[in-house]
């Protein structure tokens, strides 16, 4: 595993992405640009240009700088380091071939409507298969529990969503994107923060109260949970229909789980496995904080097909008006 490398010239990383070249592009996200970029030694990187445009950029860039360079795990993308230099900032992680879980779940035409779920491996583009989805939950589940306390202190992402997920050549998933983390202390219950995220993946006590737990995290895992395996996406600009939480809720309360499956599986998956695992998903989304199961008990439920998974009470349905009535400070992608 290379050595994190605090520090690179600007002109080099500029060099190795040929001048932030259009064609060395990967994505485009709230805190920046993301280029391939290939280094004198032909090491491929990912590199990060950062958005200049709010007073706040400093510090997510100390902030994500501090808290990752420190730590490692298979589940998270690895900082290999950062320029601070130059005319603008920028942050160097590893380099995954399969981009971000979004681009892997390709949204065609209405957002609220069926997602096609495509994955290139080998240059053949195909579907994702079940075990590939579960394999995909199972290391961000991961990722998140070492995140709550395997590394010694407790951190906590506040932004977990499709985008902020990357994938290996093995479709090993990978968080990414720590600007908002926050560090807790492992005696402290919460943290009282200016919020900021994404819509649609916010816990309700945190859009409304600002009180951040890691429990915030396990709301946002859920939803993603519900969204890989369903095919479709939340969102709350939902009008004349239902949301996602509602759509799976409502398959729940009829005994009939596995309906909400993406159709595109053509029904090749085990259907008790299917509806566990989107139960786990509802009860990671439950309203109440304190029936949300921790990250640790969520990767014990996934390893143990013969768990019985406990029964969710009905996730909150919070509509758009409610959201912006609450949320004017919030950054969202």
């Amino acid at each position: 595993m290379s050595k994190f490398r605090l520090y690179f010239k600007y002109e080099t990383l500029e060099k190795a992405t040929n001048f932030f070249d259009d064609s060395r592009k990967l994505g485009q996200g709230g805190g920046g640009s993301v280029y391939k970029g290939i280094l004198s030694d032909k090491k491929v990187v990912a590199i990060k240009r950062l958005v200049f445009n709010t007073q706040q950029w400093a510090d997510d860039l100390f902030n994500e700088v501090n808290l990752i360079s420190g730590i490692q795990h298979k589940n998270l993308v690895r900082l290999l380091g950062c320029s601070i230099e130059g005319p603008e900032s920028l942050l160097v992680y590893e380099y995954l071939s399969n981009k971000s879980l979004d681009q892997v779940l390709l949204v065609r035409g209405n957002p609220n409507k069926q997602i096609e779920s495509f994955v290139a491996v080998n240059n053949a583009t195909r579907v994702l298969t079940w075990e590939e989805r579960l394999h995909i939950i199972i290391g961000i589940a991961e990722g998140l529990a070492y995140l709550h306390g395997g590394c010694g202190v407790k951190i906590i992402h506040r932004d977990i969503k499709a985008s902020n997920i990357l994938l290996d050549e093995n479709l090993t998933a990978k968080i990414a994107d720590f600007g908002l983390a926050r560090c807790i202390a492992l005696d402290k219950s919460h943290l009282s923060t200016g919020i900021a995220g994404t819509i649609g993946y916010m816990a309700p006590e945190y859009l409304t109260r600002g009180q951040l737990t890691e429990k915030a995290d396990v709301y946002a895992f859920g939803v993603l949970v519900l969204e890989i395996l369903t095919g479709r996406k939340n969102s709350v600009y939902t009008r004349g229909s239902s949301s996602l939480l509602q759509s799976v809720w409502k398959q729940y309360k009829s005994t009939n789980l596995a309906a909400c499956i993406d159709p595109t599986l053509q029904g090749k998956f085990l259907v008790v496995e299917a509806s566990n695992v989107l139960q786990i998903g509802l009860l990671c989304t439950q309203a109440s904080v304190e029936l949300r199961p921790p990250m640790s008990g969520v990767v014990e439920m996934l390893h143990d097909k013969d768990r019985v998974v406990p029964q969710p009470n009905q996730p909150p349905f919070l509509n758009a008006s409610v959201l912006f009535d609450k949320s004017s400070s919030i950054s969202s992608t």
